[in-house]
């Protein structure tokens, strides 16, 4: 089995915040740019979780106009079972759904990893689905119901599938019940890589890999299920790993990223492009080198012209390959249509050694992204707002700083 690094795979500008027993203030800039509060909705907010003495809780601050930070945090919701206490405890990602009614928070523990919801119209959280180890992929663009990758049943509770017992393979789980849909792809749930939702939720891309050496193959079907067809094969070796798959804002490419089918944990990853509709897999296209291995996804301007990705800076450094503390990594843009990419922002720039998180202004013009030190396990590390502007490769790039820094956090998407 083969599973993209997922620990950094977070939501654009939500952050997994650890803080001491003592209330930690936010400094912040001028409030001018908080909405009114009477009319806030759940999208109005950057969901955190922060870490107390009984473990891990959720908090929420206001989010201001360019999505960082504008309030301190206020605990909202408790985990259960003590987690957050165990050093190996951690939030691998959180994601809102699209009509911002549920937060998807996928989490992992000595025995695996697991998906809490959170429902922010009537503020309670609990494991979904119940029983089950395994982790959340998607939400599907209408409804309240998400992409999600069973791996291990939990007890004589676990829900099965008919009279086949444990043999899994796609679940779409409602957030609302924790009922659940088995989609067979005809191999064991442990096989699937990734797998996303087209933007009309009518089709589901994904990719499987049979184990490392062995390269993966990546797949379309309907979103019930039907239509299976194979797109293409990557041979094991460099880059042969298919994931990370996102779709244009219209449905007609596919951005994805193509990670290296190695023991060696973070060599770089290709930046590519596909059709997503008539020949779907087809005209496939090679943008550019993007960082591998740490689960950042690219992300598509909402006018569907360009990719902002994460791109590793220090590519020749053989440490970055083996560990995460060494990555050096900027926010990028490639043009899709040109296939030119070039770095918007930097370490140099910002003085900063990790650069992600980007985050597309609506009218495609700048991105909102954070960046910190590397991460230390025991205390975290602080994350910066930053905007930058979306020129082109011609031009200089520019960022400015949008919060002050105070919080610190052990995970950051």
């Amino acid at each position: 089995m083969r599973r993209i690094k997922s620990v950094a795979l977070l939501v654009p500008v939500m952050l997994v915040v650890a803080m001491g027993l003592g209330a930690v203030a936010l400094r912040m800039h001028s409030d001018t740019n908080v909405r009114a509060s009477a009319s806030l909705a759940p999208g109005d907010y950057i969901y955190y979780v922060l870490k107390q003495s009984q473990g891990f809780v959720l908090a929420r601050a206001l989010k201001g106009t360019e999505g960082q930070p504008v309030s301190a945090p206020q605990v909202i919701a408790s985990f259960n079972d003590a987690f957050g206490q165990v050093g190996g405890d951690a939030v691998l990602s959180m994601q809102l759904s699209p009509d911002g009614k549920y937060l998807a928070i996928n989490g992992t523990r000595d025995h695996g990893e697991q998906v809490w919801v959170y429902d922010t119209e009537h503020m309670v959280m609990r494991l979904t689905p119940e029983n089950v180890m395994g982790n959340f992929l998607h939400w599907l663009p209408t409804g309240d119901r998400f992409l999600y990758r069973p791996m291990f049943p939990m007890g004589p509770d676990a829900p099965m599938d008919g009279n086949n017992g444990w043999n899994p393979g796609l679940w779409i789980v409602d957030a609302a019940t924790g009922s659940h849909l088995n989609i067979n792809i005809h191999m064991p749930s442990a096989f699937l890589v990734d797998a996303a939702p087209s933007p009309d939720g009518a089709r589901i891309v994904y990719s499987t890999s049979k184990g490392l050496g062995l390269g993966s193959d990546t797949w379309l079907m309907n979103s019930t299920g039907g239509d299976q067809r194979h797109l293409f094969h990557l041979a094991g070796g460099a880059q042969s790993i298919a994931g990370l798959f996102t779709w244009s804002p219209d449905g007609k490419q596919i951005a994805y990223e193509r990670i290296s089918d190695s023991p060696v944990p973070f060599l770089a990853a290709g930046l590519w492009v596909m059709n997503g509709v008539g020949n779907v897999g087809s005209r496939q296209r090679f943008l550019a080198q993007a960082d591998g291995g740490h689960g950042y996804a690219p992300v598509w301007s909402p006018d569907g012209t360009r990719i902002a990705f994460v791109e590793r800076t220090n590519l020749t450094d053989k440490q970055a390959d083996n560990s995460a503390q060494a990555l050096r990594c900027g926010i990028a843009v490639a043009d899709v249509a040109s296939g030119r990419s070039w770095l918007v922002a930097s370490p140099q720039q910002t003085n900063m050694q990790i650069n992600i998180n980007p985050a597309w202004a609506a009218n495609s013009a700048s991105i909102t992204f954070t960046s910190f030190v590397p991460m230390n396990t025991l205390i975290g590390a602080v994350p910066h707002y930053w905007s930058a502007e979306v020129m082109s490769a011609a031009m200089r790039p520019a960022v400015r700083s949008l919060a002050a820094p105070t919080m610190r956090i052990f995970a950051a998407g």
